[in-house]
């Protein structure tokens, strides 16, 4: 892309800021539709640095200084994963629980299926020899129990005793917490006791953060919602420092706009609402070029795309489907399951930093453990030792040491060699022939992954169009759409700062959802009391909007209901009508329902004898931004003179290293078409067109990548051929 200097100096922009495993990624587009990425290396101990050292990257690119850049910045948008490294590192803030006696320990016996929840089949092979999370989110002696009890209806069965709560609280803090948990029975339905909780902690201890289940999580499901309770409070403190300090930082170097929020339900919020709702942030970088993957979606003509994001540290798999993007209705941290929105996504450990070994039985294995930023892999130079995929990308050729990652990591193909080395003499290998197996695994364990997240659902992989993007994505597209059948993939521009791009592609938007179990058909009182949930539900969400002095007059609100067959667990999200739902909204809205739910489960797996419930009911309000104008300005037509040179490439099947043309990234045009073998070199990625393999730059300066000798494909669900 053109540098800003090229550019209109004085032009507003808009920021997307992405922090990965291995780097953090800056996308800047200017309000005439150029853009700037840069990258730098993620600073795991202090990741406001990281943020700061690529935007001052950017600054010199545009020929000015951070204060210059960051004075012309009308919108800035963050994807974080400090609250998400703080729950897997179980770096969090020690948390106490009170939860209503009897039921104090909810968290600590866990689900039966605990052990095994969020784990891949091959880690549950010997699931008698599992133990649950440890350490645990809690700690039992940090858990008091709460004498009270209200029932379902709302009766007050046992009055609260707030003395004692009181005294539980106080030897809580003397012992050192540093935030606060609050779930009690039925208080998502029946919130006074916590209230009056909620009143007494923050009025005596305003330096603990607290959390109460009825404002972070108000569903039915007393274990998933404690455990979303816990994890609000335990990441709190560190989420809300982090952002603290970076927005300070950022109005030091002169930036006015307000710092948004990547949210893990797919939409953007402000400092302040996210300090109190911190697990919101979780996964937010994923989801971002999920959201990106959406908007292509109308771009590139296709309407069903798998986003396959590999970065540096996982391999991060979402799904958009009939231009829809799915959602994970119960997702999982650790092997604990919570209750927020979050846009469907699926990870492995599979990346670039992913190290090879060999397991006890003598097999090679790749994953999940990774490199990371620090060390990194071998060929980065930083200390690392151990061989990655990164390291065997260089070796088969795929990346070049002379065409530094991002611009700024040069490559050590010696280092990578004699990391390789390290592994391949135990197994009698060349190292070339480690470095083949080790990509060859890479791409299987991908492929595994998106056929598991399509098929799941009952949907035909060979109906999709694979959309690669993040570091090692373009490096892996063809190979992995490929073994999953799939005739085409999609690799945008700038993929290897997709997710930070993503970002700048959604809204504003605040959700409020109640669960109020009910089964059609539904009285007239019944359909009363509905109506009236709903608005109660977008007045809050209005409301939430002009907390924050935004306009809430152009908030454009969604009306949503959770829906299961009488006896299951998990629900699907049905949309509900703008207007008061009537008793014949109610009947379109049970054979919405089934359609959808064989649409997911494959046909046939509806049983609407079991009856029909209507569980959580959510409002969804969203605040439309502006959109980035993602038109490649580049010329277009003429005779290309993109192709640099060419080196020796090893494909794998091939058998052997092939002399393979190499193409600057920065010369392609539009309109431009590339056969295979050969290797695309661009700013932050590297594309690797295999034999048999075509590409052709589109009108957005991606790639359409055509595998040749897969048969045509069909757009269908499994259902559709069963």
């Amino acid at each position: 892309m053109p540098a800003m200097e090229h550019l209109e100096q004085d032009a507003r922009i808009r920021v997307g800021i992405d922090i990965g495993g291995t780097f953090t990624d800056c996308v800047i587009v200017s309000e005439g539709g150029h853009r700037l990425t840069t990258k730098s290396l993620t600073t795991p101990d202090d990741p406001a640095q990281g943020v700061i050292d690529c935007l001052e990257i950017a600054a010199d690119h545009a020929a000015t200084d951070l204060h210059g850049l960051l004075s012309r910045t009308v919108a800035f948008v963050h994807g974080t994963t400090v609250g998400t490294n703080a729950l897997a590192q179980r770096r969090g803030a020690r948390t106490g629980l009170l939860m209503t006696r009897g039921h104090e320990q909810t968290v600590t016996i866990g689900r039966v299926k605990q052990k095994i929840t969020g784990l891949s089949e091959r880690e549950k092979t010997h699931i008698t020899h599992l133990a649950k999370a440890d350490p645990p989110i809690v700690a039992r002696e940090d858990i008091r129990a709460v004498t009270e009890r209200i029932d379902s209806g709302g009766n007050v069965v046992v009055p609260l005793d707030l003395e004692q709560v009181e005294r539980d609280v106080d030897a809580l803090v003397a012992d050192g917490i540093k935030a606060l948990a609050v779930c009690l029975l039925w208080s998502f339905a029946h919130p006074e006791h916590e209230e009056r909780i909620a009143a007494l902690v923050r009025q005596k201890h305003p330096e603990i953060y607290l959390s109460v289940s009825s404002e972070v999580a108000p569903l039915i499901g007393e274990y998933e919602r404690a455990v979303s309770t816990i994890f609000n409070s335990y990441i709190g403190p560190t989420v809300g420092d982090y952002l603290k300090r970076l927005e300070d930082l950022l109005s030091d170097f002169g930036m006015a706009c307000p710092l948004l929020v990547m949210q893990t339900h797919g939409g953007l919020s402000t400092v302040d609402a996210v300090r109190n709702r911190p697990l919101l942030t979780v996964d937010s970088g994923p989801a971002g070029g999920v959201l990106g993957g959406r908007h292509f979606t109308d771009l590139i003509g296709e309407k069903n795309i798998v986003c396959a994001d590999v970065g540096g540290t996982t391999f991060d798999v979402g799904l958009i489907f009939d231009n829809r993007v799915q959602f994970d209705p119960l997702p999982v941290i650790d092997r604990y399951a919570y209750l927020t929105p979050k846009i469907y996504v699926k990870s492995i450990g599979a990346g670039g930093g992913s190290i090879a070994w060999i397991d006890a039985g003598g097999t090679l294995r790749v994953g999940p453990h990774s490199a990371g930023a620090v060390p990194g892999p071998a060929c980065y130079g930083r200390g690392g030792t151990s061989p990655t995929v990164t390291d065997a990308h260089i070796v088969l050729g795929y990346l070049d040491p002379d065409h530094p990652l991002g611009g700024t990591v040069a490559l050590d193909k010696s280092a990578a060699e004699s990391a390789l080395a390290s592994v391949a003499e135990p197994l009698g290998m060349s190292v070339e022939e480690l470095a083949a197996g080790i990509a060859e695994i890479s791409s299987a364990q991908m492929a595994d992954l998106m056929r598991k997240v399509t098929v799941e659902r009952g949907l035909d992989p060979r109906g999709f169009t694979v959309f690669a993007y993040g570091g090692a994505g373009p490096v892996f597209a063809p190979f992995i759409a490929r073994q999953i059948g799939a005739r085409t993939a999609y690799i945008p521009a700038d993929s290897g700062m997709f997710s930070a791009l993503g970002m700048l592609t959604t809204d504003l938007v605040f959700s409020e959802e109640r669960t109020a179990v009910t089964s059609p058909p539904l009285s007239e009182a019944e359909l009363t009391d509905l109506n009236e949930l709903l608005d109660s539900l977008a007045a809050q969400a209005i409301a939430r909007f002009s907390a924050e002095g935004l306009d809430a007059s152009q908030v454009r609100l969604r009306r949503a209901v959770e829906m299961r067959f009488r006896l299951q667990v998990h629900q699907l999200e049905i949309d509900l009508p703008e207007h008061p739902v009537t008793p014949a909204d109610i009947e379109t809205l049970c054979e919405t329902f089934i359609e959808t739910y064989e649409r997911t489960y494959g046909r046939n797996s509806a049983y609407p004898e079991a009856g029909i419930e209507l569980v959580n009911f959510r409002v969804v309000g969203t605040l439309a931004l502006e959109r980035p104008d993602l038109t490649d300005r580049r010329k277009t037509g003429g005779e290309a003179d993109s192709q640099i040179g060419t080196r020796q490439v090893h494909f794998g099947s091939s058998g052997g290293f092939t002399e393979t043309a190499i193409h600057a990234g920065d010369r392609v045009r539009v309109g431009q078409e590339i056969a295979g073998p050969a290797i695309v070199q661009r700013f932050g990625d590297t594309v690797v067109v295999p034999p048999d393999t075509r590409i052709k730059v589109d009108e957005h300066g991606g790639l359409v990548v055509t595998i040749e000798d897969v048969p045509a494909r069909e757009t269908r669900s499994l259902e559709s051929a069963s």
